[in-house]
């Protein structure tokens, strides 16, 4: 059996991967009507709320795995088996942010309560409960998800950025990206507080960045590059990601002339699909506060040889003017096997950013901190990454293996303006 057979097969498994609370699909079994309920737990009391917060930001219609919908009781019980599994294996949801290394705002963990209720509902019998328990708000939010309207996390939106007209989207062949560049209409500068991503076509809006483009609209399809002069990246959007508050007094500048770029990252379904997807910005009401910029941490370029699958980088990055930490993204895929980042303050503290295991190739979410990270002057980032290079990735993009001239970012960090980070040596 050659590697892309065993990538086609991967790919099909992870495809039945729910995401949110990332329920592993196997063949449903429908459950004996004879079986006996055991358990004060119902549907449409308990589980319902929980599968709201955890699993409908993927798991509903017009998302990216609506063929698997578990808005209502007859959609959710044939999966209550395997619900089961993946809870108790904890294969999910699909958060990859070791606990206690790093605050993080949104913990897409699953707390043990919640936990306890679903099993408690499964093993007892997984009854449906009165219909009239049924939050109401949620069954309105379905209806307008099903005609299109949009339903703000964060509630109503101070602009909203969009193409002029709908994305075609191909039936067949490889994934797709495709980069919008639009007018930001505003009249005079603003301080971006906030913002969500809507797509607008969920089936196949598979991930999405955004950025700020100062010298305004750019050529049609024009992608930025990394470390772009005059674009700043905004966030990214992953499914089931809510909206984005930034932490303390900080914003994003966002003057009078500038433009937005939308990348979207599509998969193919076999059918062609259009696409409308929805920027909503959220802007700070005195316009002021902490500017902020995004940093890519760039190794010296390194070669990682063929068949490797345990391949350490470590390196220091020094700060040379205080700074805060708002939020960090790993970007060691498709080799990444974990990242660990931590900050040696100049007195010698040592505060943990994060520590990524089992990295998710298709799940690569940002995480901000509840609260600004200080970073004095003199701070030093240290980033170890483990990379695998070897025929066991099923991710990599060469058939076999081949030696890796590394020369990529191993993570990203946001920050408060006024940082300058520099090298201060080598990945060793």
């Amino acid at each position: 059996m050659n590697r892309n057979t065993v990538r086609c097969r991967a790919a099909f498994a992870t495809a039945l991967i729910f995401c949110g609370m990332g329920l592993m699909l196997i063949y449903p079994g429908s459950g004996s009507s004879h079986e006996p309920i055991t358990t004060k737990v119902r549907f449409n009391k308990e589980i319902v709320r929980v599968l709201e917060q955890n699993c409908m930001g993927c798991h509903s219609p017009g998302r990216i795995k609506a063929d698997i919908p578990l808005t209502t009781y007859d959609e959710a019980r044939p999966w209550a088996k395997a619900i089961k599994e993946e809870v108790l294996e904890k294969r999910m949801m699909p958060f990859q942010a070791v606990k206690g290394y790093g605050q993080f705002s949104h913990d897409f963990t699953l707390p043990q309560r919640e936990i306890d209720l679903l099993i408690s509902w499964i093993e007892g019998g997984a009854p449906r409960g009165d219909i009239k328990d049924y939050p109401e708000q949620l069954k309105q939010q379905l209806m307008q998800q099903q005609d299109g309207v949009p339903t703000w996390t964060s509630g109503k939106p101070d602009l909203v950025i969009h193409p002029a007209t709908p994305l075609k989207i191909g039936a067949e062949g490889e994934n797709e990206t495709k980069c919008i560049s639009i007018p930001a209409p505003i009249d005079n500068d603003k301080s971006v507080k906030g913002f969500e991503f809507q797509p607008g076509n969920g089936t196949v809006v598979k991930s999405a960045e955004f950025f700020i483009s100062k010298s305004g609209v750019r050529s049609k399809g024009t992608c930025p590059q990394n470390g772009e002069s005059g674009v700043e990246l905004l966030g990214n959007w992953v499914p089931g990601q809510p909206g984005i508050t930034l932490p303390g007094d900080a914003t994003f500048h966002l003057a009078k002339g500038s433009g937005i770029i939308l990348r979207i990252n599509y998969q193919k379904t076999g059918e062609e699909a259009v696409d409308q997807s929805r920027l909503a910005l959220y802007f700070k009401k005195d316009n002021g506060g902490k500017g902020v910029r995004s940093l890519s941490i760039k190794p010296s370029p390194f070669t990682v040889p063929a068949n490797t699958g345990n391949h350490r980088v470590r390196m220091t990055y020094t700060i040379d003017q205080a700074t805060e930490a708002l939020a960090i993204r790993p970007l060691i895929f498709p080799y990444a096997k974990s990242l660990e980042a931590t900050a040696i303050l100049p007195d010698g503290a040592v505060e943990v950013l994060i520590w990524v295991k089992n990295y998710r190739f298709d799940w690569q979410p940002t995480y901000y901190y509840r609260k600004p990270v200080a970073l004095p002057r003199g701070t030093k980032i240290v980033l170890t990454a483990y990379l695998d290079n070897s025929e066991s990735n099923r991710n990599l993009p060469t058939d076999p293996a081949v030696p890796l001239n590394f020369d990529h970012p191993l993570c990203n960090l946001t920050l408060t303006e006024n940082a300058s980070p520099k090298q201060a040596n080598k990945a060793d």
